[in-house]
């Protein structure tokens, strides 16, 4: 009796999606009314005596009380499965056939996904290792274990040509191979590449740098004038040359060094 006079009746494992789960709970509830013999037997055929009448009347009255088990354990989508048949071996059978077949539905799905298993372009060697093995446990938890050795065969098919040396060396391997040797292998080919394309972006900037100072503009503050062999000025300001020229004095000093090309850039033509 429960707390407020009313009667809680025993309580059943509904069947919803996991099968394997309710048929043990199931099955160890009929164990425990006696009844799973409906489950596992057939009807005596009802003889001429009164012994064998009892024995088939015995059978039918566990196979009524084993049917309801069932048909109370199951959840309202699956009862049209329980309710159209007239034995627990059929219901039992019924539920069986219908959860294997959608297992085995979703194996061959899960199957051909990890044998068409392929690496991203975005997907990092730890990321697609991580993939790999999700996908290996879901048939497992349908009773069907992928072995390492195959894992690894599928997920090296599945890399990039980048990675065809160590997919080599590994695919030829006589021992069995297995997942974290793999990775760390596939790790360094791939640390490698990236450092590769580090190194050459380097390698681009610097070039690029150095292209860019070539096409520096030239400093005023640096030309030396060859008539005064002073800085910072050109031809057109020269305040010497200007004087020189008002006082009709046209002879040029020595020039105390070689013109250079950018002297004679830096000449003003008025």
């Amino acid at each position: 009796m429960s707390e407020h006079g009313r009667y809680v009746g025993p309580r059943f494992a509904q069947l919803d999606d996991d099968y394997k789960v309710w048929a043990m709970y199931c099955r160890a509830q009929l164990i425990k009314k006696k009844l799973w013999s409906a489950v596992v037997t057939d009807r005596p055929v009802s003889g001429s005596d009164a012994k064998g009448n009892v024995a088939a009347d015995d059978w039918d009255i566990t196979n009524e009380s084993a049917l309801a088990t069932i048909q109370v354990s199951v959840k309202p989508v699956h009862l049209h499965s329980v309710t159209g048949v007239s034995t627990a071996k059929e219901a039992w059978d019924a539920l069986k056939n219908i959860f294997e077949a959608r297992d085995n539905a979703c194996l061959l799905q899960l199957m051909h996904e990890l044998s068409n298993l392929k690496k991203n372009g975005d997907e990092n060697i730890i990321k697609y290792t991580s993939r790999a093995k999700g996908i290996r446990q879901e048939p497992a938890m349908l009773g069907n274990q992928v072995d390492e050795d195959t894992l690894v065969l599928q997920v090296l098919s599945g890399l990039p040509a980048k990675y065809d040396m160590i997919k080599t060396v590994l695919e030829n391997m006589d021992r069995k191979r297995n997942i974290a040797d793999m990775s760390a292998k596939l790790l360094t080919v791939e640390q490698r590449g990236s450092n590769g394309r580090s190194s050459s972006t380097t390698g681009v900037k610097s070039q690029a740098f150095a292209a860019s100072a070539f096409k520096k503009p030239w400093d005023k503050k640096a030309i030396v004038y060859f008539y005064c062999d002073k800085k910072g000025h050109m031809k057109c300001d020269c305040l010497k040359k200007k004087a020189d020229d008002t006082k009709g004095n046209k002879t040029l000093p020595a020039l105390t060094r070689r013109q250079t090309p950018e002297d004679r850039n830096a000449e003003c033509h008025l």
